[in-house]
């Protein structure tokens, strides 16, 4: 306890990002909890495929922007980087949200508008290592998720969850206008990080796809009710993501400081392995007790759990790439992942069903923090 009292009281940022990142991921859990209580397994997958695409879509919108400003801001502490970035970031999400919104509909077009804002706003605050401010944000957004979606599916059903899920992004993200300027937009400071900008956006892409492209093929082609059997046990193991994502939100900025950080890192590791073992010997307990209708999780969160070791050393090293500079690297990783991962899907579905799918889960993070630790070594 000595030594984990010495590592935080030695990165009191950590603490704050900690904070953010739990609190975010805690309240994001309860409200798919509560969905699950209140929706059948086939509208609660439905409802996660239309987040789905919001979220993949809003993570293309950024453009590797939010990486960039997280990598480099640390280092120069050069305002016209967050001008130029939230201005791309803002023309392509109102493109996007009313091209996506016009095929699908308006309110996952302003879903994607209300993230996308609402992710270069919370990039901006790591960047200006403003971890206080970061963390309020990430738990006030998601306090008024909460609320505000089940009043409103209980006012207009379906439709009213993604109206109360897009509002509070909406209203925090708007904070980042701010840097939107007519004069002196930004745009000089943000052409000479095109080409971090081009390679992190590609590293983005292929992270959002491992998270939510996962989903948007399950719900096509293995339909909305297992789609909902699988989201129950994904929405376990991204509760306990929650470490891994901590690591990386605190790592990438205090490594492009060149701050030393290898006893975080330590602990994230021993962390990582209580956490998996943890899930593995509790959901049987707890899931048919609290979510009958989705008895079938219990097996694939056993095996999605085990899942969290790999992502949380895949964070690590990712920090890491990304502070020198490297995301092509970071790139490769994620496509070599992506694939696996899409494979795994489709073979390990067809034969083992929902297990097969859970399967591949552990079998993409396993392949990014392997194909991140040989570039690592090769740096």
């Amino acid at each position: 306890m000595e030594t984990v009292h010495r590592v935080l009281k030695g990165h009191p940022g950590f603490m704050h990002v900690a904070i953010g990142q739990a609190g975010s991921f805690a309240i994001g859990a309860v409200f798919w909890f509560l969905m699950a209580r209140i929706l059948d397994p086939g509208a609660y997958g439905q409802v996660n495929w239309f987040v789905s695409i919001a979220m993949f879509a809003s993570a293309c919108c950024v453009l590797g922007w939010g990486t960039t400003i997280t990598t480099y801001y640390p280092k120069e502490r050069n305002d016209g980087l967050l001008c130029g970035a939230t201005t791309l970031v803002l023309i392509a999400s109102l493109l996007v949200g009313i091209a996506i919104g016009a095929l699908i509909g308006p309110l996952v077009g302003l879903l994607i508008f209300g993230l996308s804002l609402f992710s270069i706003t919370l990039s901006t605050e790591l960047g200006k290592r403003s971890y206080r401010r970061y963390k309020w944000i990430q738990i006030c957004a998601k306090l008024m998720v909460l609320p505000l979606t089940v009043w409103m599916y209980f006012w207009i059903g379906l439709l009213g969850v993604l109206i109360g899920y897009a509002v509070p992004f909406m209203i925090f993200g708007l904070s980042s206008l701010r840097y939107v300027r007519r004069t002196n937009p930004g745009m000089i400071e943000a052409r000479e990080k095109f080409g971090f900008a081009v390679k992190a956006f590609g590293a983005n892409i292929a992270s959002s796809s491992t998270s939510w492209l996962d989903k948007i093929l399950i719900g096509s082609f293995f339909g909305m009710a297992a789609l909902g059997v699988y989201q129950l046990a994904y929405q376990i193991f991204m509760l306990l993501s929650m470490l891994p994502t901590i690591l990386f939100s605190y790592l990438l900025p205090e490594k492009s400081a060149g701050t030393k950080t290898r006893e975080v890192e330590t602990l994230g590791v021993i962390a990582a392995v209580a956490l998996s073992l943890s899930a593995a010997a509790v959901s049987p307990i707890i899931i048919p007790k609290v979510f009958p209708n989705f008895s079938g999780s219990v097996e694939l969160i056993q095996v999605m759990s085990f899942g969290v070791v790999p992502f949380s050393i895949a964070a690590m090293k990712m920090s890491g790439l990304y502070a020198h500079e490297m995301p092509g690297a970071v790139l490769i990783s994620y496509l070599i992942a992506l694939a696996v991962g899409i494979a795994g899907i489709i073979v390990l579905g067809n034969y083992f069903g929902a297990l097969g799918l859970a399967m591949s889960v552990v079998l993409l993070q396993t392949t990014l923090a392997a194909s991140l630790i040989i570039f690592g070594r090769l740096r």
